[in-house]
């Protein structure tokens, strides 16, 4: 179980990242919808068949399967990410975009641009904080309150406004974008 335990640590944030530039930022619990059923598949299935050599790997196959999935099951009833909408309406390029979305490089640069958007000027910073170790540390919401020496429901209060207030924004931070410049000075 501690392997599972640090596997999700280390990897819930970069799945939730890049499934998150797939979604949309306003489909971030769908994101995080995704990365929980990729991991209980794990237990069921590690449980069975032992630890692959390569868990890591293995999540990110079963979270882009899935997200395959759902954007085929979706699509016309749901708004995705702006940035590659148009890439998931055709069986032609859908799978490129999600592979895409799933390389080391653009999963780091998925995870660079969820840290801003979690940092929403917007936001306050205790929220902020919290938002980061949340979505993209997957430190759980007990944990986090106990380190802000506040209640749980409270804290689940200031995660759930953060959630709101990034869903609102409908898009993630972009470096090249002029509205996001004041941020980066």
């Amino acid at each position: 179980m501690q392997l599972t335990e640090h596997l999700f640590r280390r990897e819930s944030g970069r799945l939730v990242a890049a499934l998150t530039r797939i979604f949309g930022v306003h489909n971030l619990a769908l994101a995080e919808d995704v990365v929980q059923d990729a991991f209980c598949r794990a237990l069921e299935v590690w449980k069975v068949r032992g630890v692959p050599e390569n868990p890591a790997a293995w999540l990110m196959s079963v979270a882009k399967h899935r997200a395959l999935d759902v954007v085929r099951r979706e699509r016309t009833a749901r708004v995705f990410a702006p940035e590659v909408g148009r890439m998931l309406e055709s069986e032609w390029t859908l799978l490129p975009a999600i592979d895409e979305a799933f390389t080391g490089s653009a999963i780091r640069d998925e995870q660079l641009r969820m840290m801003f958007s979690c940092c929403h000027p917007r936001l306050p910073e205790e929220v902020q904080v919290a938002l980061v170790l949340n979505i993209l540390c997957g430190f759980g919401v007990g944990e986090i309150a106990s380190a802000f020496l506040t209640s749980r429901a409270a804290l689940e209060k200031r995660i759930a406004r953060g959630k709101k207030v990034l869903a609102a924004s409908k898009r993630l931070f972009d470096l090249e974008d002029e509205a996001f410049v004041p941020r980066l000075s």
